[in-house]
């Protein structure tokens, strides 16, 4: 039997999608939009275990679309930023545990498609050839992110892909926040540092990107301002265990 809370948390991702296709041509924007509670608490809970699916192969049953606009829709107000800020704070633990980037060393030239494309940015980590033909692309793979590897609070998902199979547990997830770049990286190094990774910090052209393993776990981050502002971020997250 399917779980209800799962099912939920489909339904309004594929739900806010629908609306979003179908609305975003009219209506006032205000400077601070006030986010789809459904759409936040699909992306933000954690999600269950179905202890009737677990022992089942599910790779077929993944959502194979890309995501036609971010979910939950951008919201670049300073009322966001700030909201964001306060949230990010709270997952630290408060100002104390916000930990300084250590010093940039230069990375290897990046293109586009290998920084911000989700499957580019996978393809970066070394991936079994299982893995590889395994990767789906789906919204709730953003909600199947490692815990410490989270996108920063209130970002907007454009896209994700992940697998899940023997030796093989990968994501990665690309979004959109209004709150400045130093932040988001200061947010998730020190994410990562919390959780025991041992990170390291690269700056290609435009590209900022951050790194670390422990243990059969391996991530990156790439992110970079875009000329509107808002910064664009993508992470990638692989468990060989």
């Amino acid at each position: 039997m399917r779980s209800p809370r799962l099912a939920a948390k489909a339904a309004a991702l594929l739900l806010t999608g629908a609306c979003l296709s179908a609305c975003g041509a009219g209506g006032e924007e205000a400077d601070g939009r006030e986010a789809d509670p459904m759409v936040q608490r699909a992306l933000n809970d954690p999600l269950m275990a179905d202890p009737d699916l677990v022992s089942q192969n599910m790779a077929n049953a993944a959502l194979t679309f890309e995501i036609g606009h971010p979910l939950p829709p951008e919201d670049t107000g300073q009322s966001a930023v700030i909201a964001a800020r306060e949230a990010a704070l709270e997952m630290l633990g408060g100002s104390t545990g916000l930990k300084s980037l250590p010093d940039a060393k230069d990375g290897a030239a990046l293109s586009d498609a290998e920084a911000l494309n989700t499957i580019g940015r996978i393809g970066r980590l070394p991936l079994a050839e299982n893995c590889k033909h395994a990767l789906r692309l789906s919204p709730l793979w953003a909600a199947r992110l490692p815990t410490a590897l989270q996108p920063y609070p209130r970002g907007s998902v454009k896209e994700a892909v992940g697998a899940d199979g023997p030796g093989c547990h990968a994501r990665a997830v690309a979004y959109l926040t209004p709150v400045p770049l130093d932040d988001v990286l200061a947010f998730h190094h020190s994410r990562a540092v919390q959780a025991g990774f041992a990170a390291e910090y690269r700056i290609t052209g435009d590209w900022h990107v951050l790194g670390g393993r422990r243990g059969t776990s391996r991530f990156e981050v790439t992110a970079r301002t875009l000329p509107s502002g808002l910064a664009e971020v993508a992470i990638a997250t692989l468990d060989e265990g």
